[in-house]
């Protein structure tokens, strides 16, 4: 394990400048500012772009559609170097549903409350701190530091290809997704399934005359779950999840077998299990599952159809844990937190794919537990907040400081 005492002591001393009532405070007010995904609104662009005016950091917007905007600011260095993007979404699921008031960014029980506290509003607070503690330092930097954060990355029309085109063009990423302050070398891909089981509709009267697609359907369902693909473990990655996400049958005529029956299902790829390979897999047992029984036809669709940036195929994709890169921000996280990070992959999708699909090394590393994003009584722990913002400060100084 480092040493955090042998780091430079202009380190120590940019750290001693990151307040944690600051973060909370931040988070607090972004959680605050609704930012639906697909209708976040400019607000959230606007106060982050006048915040970081108000630091004396130039920022600006990158308009990408009516009424949305990504969000850039950026520290030149004075001699060349790498660019790193420190990047973050501003977007958030929708609040209805929540148990909690979804806005109202309550400290309670060590935890920040609302819809976006973990994903993402809290890590974007820490990203941005930890900016203002490197400008006002005046640390000379070799390269550029970048902070970009974009919408639509939950589901409501994902731009950050055009933040990675304009002014997040980048040599080096960190996503601030959350990873519990774990360093998550890459993210899962996917292989988004649909599948439709046709059956014979009959009254239920004489429903052993008919073939009914949801029984069929169930039968499916058990099957692929049980593929030894989804059973086996890795000591990164865990393993292979799917799930069947969403499922439609029934209901043309009452009093009636039902003689079709659809399944989205929403699998996550491992890096040893490419689409190809689970593709085969699928298929084969279909295949076997149809020859067991003649009453059962099955209709395979890959894709969700729906124009999203999941809905086809995708390998995982991610650096090896030796990768210089992942080295290089372990040992700076390591400083800044005082323990070193576990290297895990990250279990859905977020911008670090994009980024090493483009060549580009990228890593994930954040405050909040995934499984708080998304949840009906969202937050995170304000004491990593503290501790990412220390982090992202010192994985900027050690590639960027001259």
């Amino acid at each position: 394990m480092l040493d955090p005492s042998a780091a430079p002591a202009e380190l120590h001393t940019i750290l001693s400048t990151i307040d944690p009532a600051e973060t909370i405070a931040l988070a607090q007010t972004l959680v605050r500012i609704p930012s639906i995904t697909g209708r976040e609104g400019l607000a959230i662009s606007r106060f982050i772009t006048e915040w970081f005016t108000g630091v004396g950091i130039p920022s600006g917007l990158q308009e990408v559609g009516p009424e949305r905007a990504n969000v850039w600011a950026r520290l030149a260095g004075e001699q060349e170097g790498p660019c790193l993007l420190l990047n973050g979404h501003l977007d958030t699921k929708p609040g209805e549903g929540m148990t909690i008031d979804p806005f109202s960014g309550e400290i309670h029980a060590g935890r920040l409350w609302g819809r976006g506290s973990c994903d993402m509003k809290g890590p974007l607070a820490c990203l941005m701190v930890a900016v203002k503690a490197l400008a006002r330092s005046g640390v000379r930097l070799r390269g550029t530091l970048v902070f970009g954060a974009e919408v639509g990355e939950d589901g409501g029309g994902w731009k950050f290809q055009e933040l990675l085109d304009g002014p997040g063009r980048c040599d080096l990423g960190i996503c601030g997704e959350p990873t519990n302050l774990e360093l998550h070398i890459g993210c899962r891909g996917s292989y988004p399934l649909r599948l439709r089981t046709i059956g014979r509709a009959t009254h239920t009267g004489t429903a052993y005359r008919g073939i009914n697609a949801i029984q069929k359907m169930c039968k499916v369902i058990d099957a692929l779950y049980a593929l030894p693909c989804f059973h086996r473990t890795d000591p990164i990655w865990d393993r292979a999840p799917i799930n069947a996400m969403t499922i439609q049958g029934g209901g043309k005529v009452t009093s009636s077998v039902p003689d079709e029956c659809i399944v989205q299902f929403d699998i996550r790829l491992n890096p040893d299990l490419p689409p190809e390979q689970i593709d085969a897999m699928v298929r084969s047992e279909l295949n076997r599952l149809q020859a067991e029984d003649p009453d059962l036809r099955v209709e395979v669709q890959i894709g969700r159809g729906t124009g999203d940036a999941m809905a086809n195929s995708q390998p995982a994709r991610s650096l090896a844990p030796d990768h210089p890169f992942v080295e290089t921000v372990r040992q700076a996280i390591e400083v800044a937190i005082g323990s070193r990070p576990r290297i895990a992959g990250f279990p859905g999708g977020c911008s670090a794919a994009i980024m090493l699909q483009r060549g580009i090394p990228a890593v994930i590393f954040g405050p909040g537990n995934l499984e708080q994003a998304h949840s009906d009584a969202e937050w995170i722990a304000v004491d990593q907040l503290h501790q990412a913002a220390r982090a992202y400060a010192a994985i900027a100084y050690r590639i960027l400081a001259a």
